[in-house]
């Protein structure tokens, strides 16, 4: 009797499978399938305005990232969860398996020897310093004097670059933008480097300083962080659609979407489009 069983289950897994099925219980063997399978697209969110923002009262998340989450898992068929971490430890995150995809995450070459990322870039954007108004900066080495205090964000590319091209000034780094642009605010640092979009947002909340685009300004192309799969299904699908995103100007969109919540004109500000840059 139970070798009869064995030999229906296996025919029932044959049948399913010649039909393009999976079975019940059976394992995902990527990461799109584990999307599918869940019904769950899992991108990871922060404290980082333009890109993520939560709503303190309602506890809701908006922003660009929200917005390409949304429009991907509607592609796939499936919700869009978020799900809270930080830039340090979103690598983590994505090797857990705690969330699918981090967007707006640089593929600096240390990430790349722990998680993968799509061939084609989500958008571009510049690193940017917020100064207080007296300062004379136009380019990097204005800032590398010692007792210049300069804040970043931990676990960002821009903290990276920061720590490898200055040597004389003090760097303090924060978990999120937000703590760096309080502590620019408080007077504990005297530059907040971050880049350009998210400059933008805090500097029309905070009204203090003002944002240079420091020289030389080298567009960065930012991705998406996701588990390294033997099947590159899911970066060969995100890579694809991220073309087809920023052809269609979608990231750019949003991002105007979000500044005009903001009480900010997008036509004031570069964008994410490198190629519309002056």
């Amino acid at each position: 009797m139970t070798r009869r069983r064995d030999v229906l289950a296996l025919a029932l897994v044959s049948a399913a499978t010649a039909a393009g099925l999976r079975p019940v219980g059976a394992q995902a063997r990527t990461s799109l399938d584990r999307v599918k399978q869940s019904g769950k697209l899992r991108i990871g969110v922060t404290s980082a305005e333009p890109w993520f923002f939560k709503d303190p009262m309602a506890g809701t998340w908006s922003g660009v990232g929200i917005d390409l989450g949304t429009q991907l898992a509607s592609d796939l068929g499936v919700a869009m969860v978020p799900v809270e971490t930080s830039w340090a430890n979103c690598v983590a995150a994505i090797q857990a398996d705690q969330i699918d995809v981090m967007f707006v995450l640089d593929p600096t070459e240390e990430r790349r020897k722990a998680i993968d990322f799509p061939d084609s870039p989500l958008f571009y954007y510049a690193a940017g310093a917020l100064v207080r108004p007296d300062q004379a900066a136009t380019s990097w080495s204005d800032l590398d004097k010692p007792g210049i205090r300069i804040g970043v964000t931990l676990g960002t590319s821009v903290d990276r670059t920061v720590t490898e091209t200055l040597k004389s000034p003090s760097i303090s780094r924060f978990s999120n933008n937000d703590e760096a642009v309080a502590a620019f605010a408080a007077k504990r640092v005297d530059v907040v480097a971050q880049f350009h979009p998210a400059l933008v947002v805090q500097y029309a909340r905070l009204k203090l300083g003002k944002v240079v685009l420091l020289k030389p300004v080298n567009p960065v192309a930012t991705s998406a962080g996701i588990r390294r799969d033997a099947d590159p299904a899911f970066k060969v699908w995100l890579g694809e659609r991220f073309a087809a995103l920023y052809a269609a100007g979608k990231p750019q969109e949003y991002f105007a979407k979000y500044l005009q919540a903001r009480g900010i004109d997008p036509a004031t500000v570069p964008g994410l489009v490198r190629e519309k840059w002056a």
